[in-house]
């Protein structure tokens, strides 16, 4: 088993070696093992598993707390005393009943500050399938699905006396599926995450269904907005301490960035490809386990297959390579994962940074971790040997689960443990724990200087009781502490701004009150990234707000962070003259173009609509591009005047050459391209009206394309040396008329390669002699059908419809390449472009491959087979898949009398 990464360790931290979590280099205490087929491991005791922890140089892990008093803890928070409340969930995943009555809520506390906790206090008990908690006045508010509940203290005696329901509507069919990871929002809002097992109500007559992803909703229950639609199951949701949006999903994708909130795309029906939502941004796929002993693992296996929590280390203790970076449990490899997060254009990207915690112990299954009051980040170690909740019994040596389904979907296995449970305190060793202990609500002069702490749980826990005890006598103090820029530290992050702009929110300072407009003015103004994104979120919804925004020149700015914020908001704001003017110049930029996030952000200010790729075989040619014949066009590669793309422009002074267009290394290429820059036009005759365009292109790299004067279309990157076959909207076919079209096209090379072609078609007949229904199978990584026949040149049509809560895709390959293939596509899904072709590797054994399929979705390819009979094989290449997801096409000879049924 492959060791944690030192290289990487040693660049984030300078030179680490790891050591045991006592501070000593004593050996840990040996394994010890019981059964056969399978093997497992014997639990340890808390002290003794202790001792196989380990961290890199510098820091130590304390336990906190352990059984009998803490069983499997799956999440907890603090509360303004500094107590840390635990959530026990003994009836995951089965629901089954128990000796200490179902899930328990439990506060914790350590009165004597000898670093362990040593009074147990149940808040509340006989509670069912708890998975999050955030703390509110007078109790605590706790998913438990199907519900969202407000557990009350009415009487202050630490016990839950009243249960209110909030909403209802989250699905339990997988109890692994559900809500979690909830927390209060700097935006005063409180956030969380679901998994596959999704969300679905009405709230005051507006129906809600969102599944996969993190959410916001309202203390009062009075809303949920879904936030980031993420691939696959969720179990992490978190933010920085710029309150910018992120996540992990458990399956490949540990780290994801939400950009652009799902509600910015409401006015699509189907949301396109250039649509970016959310991105998953990991930047490897393995993880990095100390131990010896295979791991349990379902699928995506040496990877992330059980990912859970994407919080961030907010505090100061540690030293600046730690801070503000993500932290992910992956229970499978008993670690917690250091996630860096760097810039990349107007978003992020993950880079591996190692393990801050990893054990040798078996059992050690790290479910949580999030920054405490002492500013440490806290683990909880459900400390089980099973830990996989999928039923699967395929391909693992020492398999210690099976395919038996329970109640809840997860298998049944007597191997679970409800015995156990461990939470422990990782500390770097020379630095002191923060110096507030505990808050008071009614002392305000406490409450302002926490909202200066270098903490961030001290300074939303100061928000959060201002807020709800509407301290309005301190609005003087946060007026001045907004517009105090010496509070800004070197990272460029001024805290106590922000959260006193976000304090001022939530206590309504800003609803429509214009004496307090100019503190949202010098926020634009601030140095600090957050406070401007801060100030531009809270700006009226007026025309006022519009042109502050404008003249605060944000729209243009050169970060691009700050421009993704200023140009989101805009899509929110009335349209005056300036910011429509400004956001014409935004259009045009060739920067916003380049940059992914920028792009789809201006798309969405002009409310551009949908399209999707489509198969080749379904498209009929109007307008050919140069595969289909020779295709000649006037082309300059001197930038012409702002009318180039209309039908007036005076191209006779261009040179005629004939597509495609490259440099000298594409061998496709009739006509030569060798400056950055290349702008193409054409007259064309229209025969008759186009109801369905299809944009055929090839390119390499960034395009726009204009029909007579109005923008078709506009993309970034590159075809990868192959033509798509792009359906545009039905409004986009109006942009066509009868009789005289111009079409232009403008293309921009960013680096490598440089080539362009085009032509214009439009949706005709589907011509298969087959069509082929594939289903996916629940829970089980297989297809519904293994085997099809048809016959050798016959077309085909494979209508696959995911019916599963994972991502899949089917991938059609040559006869006889399966064993070459899967390997190559193990050693593929691990390099960082993967995710983002789908998992498919550009192979020459590929013949056709859908896209990969989110569950629900369907998508139909359409392939001539060859005229050689012969087996051709499709498969599934999500992350550990193709072994077990298989199928295969018999292809026999014309004259055959094989038929499919």
């Amino acid at each position: 088993m492959k060791k944690m990464k030192t290289d990487v360790l040693t660049v984030l931290c300078g030179t680490l070696f790891f050591m045991a979590c006592t501070g000593t280099k004593q050996p840990p205490p040996p394994l010890t093992y019981s059964g056969d087929e399978p093997r497992v491991q014997d639990p340890l005791s808390p002290e003794d598993s202790q001792r196989h922890i380990q961290l890199p140089e510098g820091f130590s892990a304390h336990l906190f707390a352990a059984e009998p008093n803490i069983i499997n803890p799956i999440a907890f928070t603090w509360d303004e005393r500094g107590r840390l409340w635990v959530v026990q969930s003994k009836d995951y995943p089965h629901d089954l009943a128990n000796d200490v009555g179902g899930d328990r809520i439990t506060i914790c506390e350590d009165t004597d500050g000898d670093g362990k906790a040593d009074i147990f206090t149940d808040f509340a008990t006989e509670q069912s399938l708890s998975t999050g908690i955030v703390l509110v006045k007078g109790g605590a508010i706790v998913s438990q699905a199907p519900e969202m509940v407000f557990l009350e203290d009415t009487d202050g005696d630490d016990k839950m006396d009243k249960r209110t329901v909030l909403f209802d509507g989250f699905g339990t069919f997988d109890t692994h599926a559900g809500p979690s990871s909830l927390r209060y929002g700097i935006d005063n809002a409180l956030w969380g995450a679901v998994g596959y097992s999704g969300f679905e109500n009405d709230f005051d007559g507006n129906p809600v269904k969102f599944e996969r992803g993190v959410y916001r909703f309202g203390k009062d229950g009075s809303f949920l907005e879904p936030v980031g639609q993420f691939d696959n199951n969720t179990w992490g949701m978190g933010y920085n301490e710029n309150f910018e949006i992120f996540g992990s999903t458990a399956n490949n994708n540990h780290a994801c960035y939400v950009g652009i909130p799902l509600k910015h795309y409401a006015y699509l029906e189907k949301r396109p490809e250039w649509a970016l939502n959310a991105d998953f941004i990991q930047g490897h796929y393995e993880i990095s386990p100390v131990g010896t002993v295979p791991l349990q693992q379902v699928d995506v296996r040496g990877g992330y297959t059980a990912a859970a929590g994407a919080n961030f280390y907010t505090a100061r203790n540690y030293p600046e390579a730690y801070r503000n970076q993500m932290y992910v449990c992956e229970p499978t490899g008993h670690l917690v994962h250091i996630a860096k997060i760097v810039t990349d254009g107007a978003g992020y990207k993950e880079v591996d940074g190692g393990n801050i915690f990893a054990s040798t112990d078996a059992w050690t299954a790290p479910v949580f971790a999030e920054t405490g009051p002492d500013g440490n980040l806290w683990v909880a170690d459900w400390y089980n040997a099973v830990i996989q909740h999928n039923p699967d019994k395929r391909g693992m040596e020492n398999q210690i689960w099976n395919a038996d389904k329970g109640e809840g979907n997860a298998h049944i296995n007597p191997l679970r443990d409800y015995g156990h449970g461990r939470i422990y305190i990782v500390k770097y060793d020379d630095r002191d724990d923060s110096e507030i202990t505990r808050l008071d609500r009614n002392d305000n002069e406490a409450l302002l200087e926490a909202l200066q702490s270098d903490n961030l749980f001290w300074r939303i826990t100061a928000q959060r009781l201002i807020v709800e005890e509407h301290k309005e006598e301190l609005r003087p103090n946060l007026l001045s502490l907004a517009v105090n820029g010496e509070n800004t530290d070197g990272n460029g992050l001024n805290a106590p701004a922000l959260h006193a702009l976000w304090t001022l929110d939530g206590l309504g300072a800003f609803d429509g009150q214009n004496e307090v407009h100019e503190t949202l003015v010098r926020g634009l103004e601030s140095e600090s990234f957050a406070v401007k994104r801060a100030a531009m979120a809270l700006l009226p919804e007026t025309t006022l707000g519009s042109e502050t925004l404008v003249e605060s020149g944000l729209l243009a700015h050169n970060n691009p962070q700050i421009r993704l914020a200023a140009i989101v908001r805009a899509s929110e704001l009335p349209e005056s003259a300036g910011l429509y003017t400004e956001m014409e110049k935004v259009l045009a930029d060739p920067d916003v173009i380049s940059d992914k996030w920028l792009k789809s952000a201006a798309k969405m200010y002009f409310r551009e609509l949908n399209y999707e790729t489509i198969d080749e075989a379904s498209v009929e040619m109007v307008i050919p591009s140069a595969q289909e014949g020779k295709s000649v066009w006037h082309y300059t590669e001197n930038e012409p005047r702002e009318d180039w793309t209309t039908a007036g422009f005076d191209d006779t002074a261009w040179e005629t050459g004939e597509g495609m267009f490259g440099g000298k290394n594409i061998e496709e290429a009739k006509t030569q391209w060798t400056t950055k820059e290349l702008w193409l036009r054409k007259e064309v005759q229209i025969g008759e009206a186009i109801d369905e365009p299809v944009l055929k292109i090839a390119h390499d790299d960034d395009y726009e394309i204009f029909i007579n004067g109005q923008q078709l279309m506009a993309e970034a990157g590159s075809s990868g040396r192959v033509y798509k076959y792009i359906r545009l909207d039905k409004e986009k076919g109006k942009l066509f008329k009868t009789g005289k079209n111009v079409i232009a096209v403008r293309c921009v090379n960013t680096g490598g390669d440089q080539y362009v072609d085009v032509g214009i078609g439009k949706v005709g007949d589907v011509k298969a002699d087959i069509v082929f229904d594939i289903k996916t199978v629940p829970q089980e990584m297989a297809f519904d059908k293994t085997v099809l026949r048809a016959k050798a040149g016959q077309t085909i049509e494979i209508r696959l419809e995911n019916k599963d809560q994972m991502p899949h895709n089917l991938v059609v390959i040559s006869p006889g390449t399966l064993d070459v293939f899967g390997p190559l596509v193990d050693k593929f899904v691990a390099t960082p472009e993967a995710e983002k072709m789908d998992y498919v590797p550009k192979s020459r054994y590929v013949l056709k491959a859908t896209t990969m399929l989110d569950p629900n979705e369907s998508e139909s390819i359409i392939l001539t087979l060859p005229d050689e009979p012969g087996t051709y094989p499709f498969v599934c290449t999500f992350p550990g898949h193709w072994r077990f997801m298989q199928g295969e096409i018999i292809v026999t000879a014309p004259d055959s009398s094989d038929i499919e049924a």
